[in-house]
């Protein structure tokens, strides 16, 4: 819990139901700090708007985020790794199959 909305639990309780001015003025001070972030949040921005005939449908989807700088460089060590396993079975099958002949 923020400390504004502790204050503004106590403000209403100890202020307004129990009587006391200093968290009356602390609880007004915080409402009023939350109505002006309200105030200032951004409304959503219409991204697309049509009017949609008959059999038409949309689909919305949400594309997984690119992955990070990090992730790459592990992604490309594990199959650097992988690569050398695999060239490592290789000759050591194709050294079976010249001592088996």
């Amino acid at each position: 819990m923020s400390i504004l909305s502790t204050a503004r639990r106590l403000g209403f309780s100890k202020g307004v139901l129990g009587g006391n001015k200093k968290w009356l003025i602390i609880g007004a001070i915080a409402w009023t700090l939350r109505a002006l972030r309200w105030a200032w949040t951004p409304s959503p921005k219409t991204v697309y708007r049509k009017k949609l005939e008959v059999g038409e449908t949309i689909v919305v989807r949400h594309d997984p985020p690119r992955p990070t700088r990090r992730q790459r460089r592990k992604a490309k060590r594990r199959q650097r790794k992988l690569d050398k396993r695999q060239a490592k079975q290789l000759v050591r099958e194709r050294k079976g199959e010249l001592t088996d002949v």
